[in-house]
């Protein structure tokens, strides 16, 4: 195993886990599936609390356990949240759609680096400080602090989608259709890794960095006749920039961002 974190006995504090152990996820849930006004408005939805506990974690603190990655046990969190969906037809041919979910997720705990160095004097206790220099210097808690949100957590997420279809002569069944989706803000790591400064320097692959809420609009039409489909569809009609992803993993700053606007046609047949 390595070694690293002397304490003030000159002892390594701390050797890297060759294994983990799994974590734990009980959800706690109450749901509905309804349906009114003689099957034209259906409602479903749930309410749910999420305990997940020893949570697995890619850990890389290069000032603390030296510069290696490995996978360990961390922190705990809890999430509760509200989702649910509607599907009304008001009128003949009019369908509206519309799905949300709410969540709000939050670390419950901080635990500290504990050493397990048989042979250190600090054996079994927290790792709270190192001794690379004199004096020695004071350990922060590397799991990050209680209250931060658990990774790629948006808060917020909903979409709607309105769609008309009718009957024109000579059996064509044309069709119009709308759509909104809307992404709240996230964080690609939980409280425990470093925020990055935009524009700073990347002095560590597993920087936390911030997705902005954005938006996306889609649009299609189109009309079908016995076995043929023909439509013209338009995506992310705004052309909305935002990124959905942003790492460090190779010590540089690598975006995801969204799909451009894309139009474009399709015709099928069907045989």
């Amino acid at each position: 195993m390595s070694q690293h974190t002397p304490g003030p006995d000159g002892q390594a504090q701390y050797l890297i886990p060759r294994s983990y152990s799994s974590d734990k996820l009980t959800n706690n849930e109450i749901g509905w599936k309804t349906e009114f006004l003689n099957h034209r408005l259906q409602w479903n939805g749930a309410i749910y609390q999420e305990n997940w506990n020893n949570v697995q974690i890619e850990f890389f603190n290069p000032g603390l356990v030296g510069n290696l990655f490995y996978n360990t046990n961390g922190q705990n969190f809890v999430v509760k949240g509200l989702e649910t969906s509607l599907v009304a037809r008001p009128i003949t041919g009019v369908t509206l759609q519309g799905a949300a979910s709410w969540n709000h997720s939050r670390q419950t705990n901080s635990p500290a680096l504990i050493d397990n160095n048989p042979s250190s004097a600090n054996y079994g206790q927290p790792i709270t400080q190192i001794c690379s220099s004199l004096p020695c210097s004071a350990v922060t808690n590397p799991f990050g602090p209680v209250g931060a949100p658990s990774a790629d957590a948006p808060p917020l997420q909903f979409s709607l989608r309105a769609r008309y279809d009718w009957v024109l002569g000579s059996g064509l069944l044309p069709f119009a259709q709308l759509a909104a989706h809307h992404t709240a803000h996230s964080y690609t790591q939980a409280g425990a890794n470093p925020n990055y400064a935009i524009g700073g320097a990347v002095g560590t692959s597993r920087g936390r960095f911030e997705n902005p809420a954005y938006s996306t609009f889609d649009a299609s039409f189109g009309v079908a006749k016995d076995t043929w489909l023909l439509s013209v569809f338009a995506e992310n009609l705004s052309n909305s920039n935002a990124s959905t992803f942003v790492s460090t993993d190779q010590f540089i700053v690598a975006q995801t961002p969204l799909r451009p606007r894309v139009i474009g046609a399709s015709f099928s047949y069907s045989f």
